[in-house]
């Protein structure tokens, strides 16, 4: 037991309302305090770390009973942080609601600790706040319009750098598509010897997913003719936004071939059966129960579903390449030197296949050099063979490059990124999630942006 003694004062001035005055000992005790600062100090860390309910659960046996309500107070009570001088900042979209509403975080490049949080993410929000933190010179942003829209009127005199890492998110999307696209260079054999079985009209051409896209395709495609926006048209359809940008960008024919030929969990188990078929085993339940014991996840319908059209032919369909198209874009998007000599011989043989999927590599290998070499001076030359190819993919590509030119030609030139900022993003996500959406804006911002 520690006893404490200290002097009291009284006040001999009868208009004072205070009469009586304590001692206070410097860094132990303080006004009105029911506890030390010492055991105050490990509440706010505990309360920070884990929030109220669990830091008061761990709180019974390390320091005290507390209440979740005791802690909450304690994190609502910290004085806000300073920000101070800034150079470089970066920012980047979190979600309240994946889909629905988003806020903006703001981090500190030379320190990479966040130094605000604000409850939308709009240009508006962006540009006040610039406006209030003068100084800044560089803004690391992904490729979101009104990002580049707020950057340019709260701070006209900072230097927007794109990020790399969205930059080449980008590209391998419309990689993908081409390789999507162009499918059949993905077989060994050619096309003409191929025995594959005709899949029934019904699961082409009438099945749920197949009616959605011909109904909302070309009532997508009229909007953006009648000069509709993305977001607009999204709220009005209630689509989501990557939908609707899906139906913008890509013809109808395009869509259809992705709808009716998607990869099924089955594929990798087709060799399989294919082998046990022509030993004699006919049964669907009973390669289903061996396929399983190897792994297989999907249903027994499936199973039987791929067997049915083998009982009327007699034998079985060629199985569909085991090689997927997002397999394909990791490889050109890959450093040359990471691929084993089994992925480059099979990523020559796909790529002499088809001239656009062999032009599209050679351009998204070259983009991917540019970038890891920091040599933005390069571009102009990359866009223009980009722009005068026949992938429409690549075109639609470089021309959204030159919308933003300057923030790409500064990401693919100076060393910022925006990655420590998407790692505060993840951080972010972590202690929303904990609190599991019951806790106000306040006390989210509170906890992100606490230095402990």
């Amino acid at each position: 037991m520690l006893r404490l003694e200290v002097r009291r004062f009284f006040c001999r001035n009868e208009q004072c309302e205070r009469r009586i005055f304590a001692e206070q000992v410097d860094g132990l005790t303080i006004r009105y305090g029911r506890r030390s600062v010492q055991l105050r100090d490990v509440l706010v860390r505990v309360a920070l770390a884990l929030g109220g309910r669990p830091g008061a659960r761990l709180c019974v046996g390390l320091a005290g009973a507390v209440s979740r309500m005791t802690l909450l107070r304690l994190i609502r009570a910290l004085p806000e942080p300073e920000i101070g001088s800034l150079q470089v900042v970066g920012v980047d979209e979190w979600a309240f609601r994946k889909g629905r509403n988003y806020g903006t975080i703001l981090v500190d490049m030379a320190t990479r600790r966040p130094v605000d949080l604000l409850p939308e993410a709009t240009s508006d929000a962006l540009a006040s706040w610039l406006a209030r933190h003068p100084g800044i010179e560089v803004v690391c942003r992904d490729r979101a319009g009104y990002f580049a829209d707020g950057a340019r009127r709260g701070a006209p005199d900072a230097i927007q750098v794109a990020d790399r890492w969205h930059l080449l998110a980008n590209l391998s999307a419309a990689v993908e598509r081409v390789i999507s696209r162009c499918r059949c260079c993905l077989r060994d054999k050619p096309d003409d010897q191929v025995r594959t079985l005709p899949t029934p009209k019904a699961a082409q051409a009438d099945g749920p997913l197949a009616q959605r896209i011909q109904a909302r395709q070309p009532q997508v495609q009229r909007m953006i003719a009648q000069g509709w926006t993305i977001t607009a048209i999204a709220r009005r359809l209630n689509l989501d936004r990557k939908t609707v940008r899906r139906y913008a960008r890509r013809d109808l024919d395009d869509l259809m071939s992705t709808a009716t030929n998607r990869h099924s969990l089955i594929d990798a188990y087709m060799p399989y059966l294919q082998r046990r078929w022509g030993e004699g085993c006919v049964n669907a339940a009973v390669l289903y129960a061996e396929i399983t014991a190897r792994g297989f996840r999907g249903s027994r319908q499936l199973v039987r579903r791929r067997l049915q059209h083998w009982h009327v032919a007699g034998t079985p369909a060629e199985p569909p390449p085991t090689v997927t198209p997002r397999k394909v874009t990791g490889w050109i998007m890959r450093r040359p030197e990471e691929l084993t000599d089994r992925e480059r011989e099979h990523l020559d043989r796909i790529l002499c296949r088809s001239d656009q999927v062999a032009v599209t590599g050679r351009l998204a290998a070259e983009f991917a050099s540019l970038l890891r070499q920091r040599s933005g001076h390069q571009l102009e030359d990359w866009v223009r063979q980009a722009e005068a190819g026949d992938v429409r993919e690549i075109r639609a590509f470089a021309t959204a490059l030159r919308r933003d030119w300057d923030a790409v030609v500064a990401g693919l030139t100076l060393p910022h990124s925006n990655g420590p900022t998407e790692g505060n993003v993840n951080r972010l996500k972590l202690i929303k999630r904990a609190m599991f959406g019951r806790a106000g804006f306040d006390l989210l911002r509170r906890r992100v942006l606490a230095r402990t």
